[in-house]
């Protein structure tokens, strides 16, 4: 077993380090059979300057997106190699060029050959791939120069520290706008903004759907600015069943504890009241949630009369008390 990939996405750098690897061990023995010295690390510096002539390491640095220390170390590697050599702009004598020397030239003829049949060979091994390789690792770069990885985990590690300041509150007058703006939140960015009698009902009128007829609502709430972050609501069926129903979290702060708190709110609450089954009905759309509910317990079962009210809701689970 590959245990490697047990581990999820926290394994994303590792394996492909590890696929890295394996590739430029195969590349090295490929080069060697055909009597070629070149460090495979030095592909994409030795090829952009034989696209694109001579440069400065900024311009290097920036066409190949990487940092500027790491094209000036590869550059004296190869400089020291002799694959290319600095010299004067002529044009501003403050700028060095890097270009291609005569030793790359000539290698170029005999490598040229061999880049094309890795090129056949692994344009194969994609193309009988489902999903385009290399289409899906360019929009995973994409979507992390857009949204960053370091700076978005330390503020989730930032918020789940100031999750400790959480209140979970129960029904409160002046949260009522709170309930219903939470949960139009996901139903407008998972559903279209897809909205059922029974939602109306209970987000235009919380007390009379639930409170007056046995249920309970609760908020999670920052105590530093008072401000609402989650909400769930326990919908009670019969005095031996009730409902998780109407749980939402801003996005800001999902994935720091806020919807486990406020679950566990509501399930210590239904064993209180006697209660010996909880259900709910959800999406598979909603990935996180799902996985909140599995690890509490909840299992996925036959919905008891036959499919849902609710059309988006296609997962029905219950937990035994």
């Amino acid at each position: 077993m590959d245990y490697m990939k047990s581990f999820g996405s926290l394994s994303l750098g590792s394996r492909l380090k590890r696929l890295s690897d394996r590739l430029v061990q195969d590349v090295i023995r490929l080069y060697q059979s055909q009597g070629i010295e070149l460090n495979p690390s030095f592909f994409p510096l030795f090829n952009l300057l034989h696209q694109q002539n001579a440069m400065t390491v900024t311009e290097a640095a920036e066409k190949l997106a990487v940092s500027h220390p790491a094209i000036s170390k590869l550059a004296r590697k190869m400089q020291q190699e002799g694959w290319l050599s600095k010299t004067v702009d002529p044009d501003d004598e403050r700028r060095q060029l890097l270009a291609l020397t005569p030793q790359s030239d000539a290698l170029f003829e005999q490598i040229a050959p061999v880049w094309q049949a890795i090129e056949n060979h692994l344009d194969g091994l994609i193309g009988a791939q489902q999903y385009p390789l290399l289409d899906s690792l360019a929009e995973f770069e994409t979507l992390l120069n857009e949204q960053g990885f370091y700076e978005p985990v330390l503020q989730q590690l930032t918020r789940r520290h100031n999750s400790e300041q959480v209140t979970i509150t129960g029904w409160n007058d002046q949260y009522r706008d709170d309930f219903k703006t939470l949960n139009l939140a996901w139903l407008n960015h998972y559903f279209a903004g897809e909205l059922t009698d029974r939602d109306r009902q209970a987000l235009d009128n919380p007390e009379g759907y639930y409170l007056a007829r046995g249920g309970y609502i609760w908020f999670a709430r920052n105590q530093a600015d008072n401000k609402v972050m989650g909400c769930v609501a326990l919908a009670r069926h019969s005095d031996g069943q009730y409902e998780i129903s109407k749980m939402g979290v801003d996005d800001a702060w999902q994935a720091v504890g806020v919807g486990r708190r406020l679950l566990l709110t509501a399930l210590d609450k239904a064993r209180e009241l006697g209660a010996t089954e909880v259900f709910l009905e959800t999406s598979s759309k909603l990935e996180r949630a799902l996985q909140l509910y599995r690890n509490l317990g909840f299992r996925q079962a036959d919905h008891p009369a036959g499919d849902s009210y609710y059309p988006r809701a296609d997962i029905y689970m219950r937990l035994s008390l």
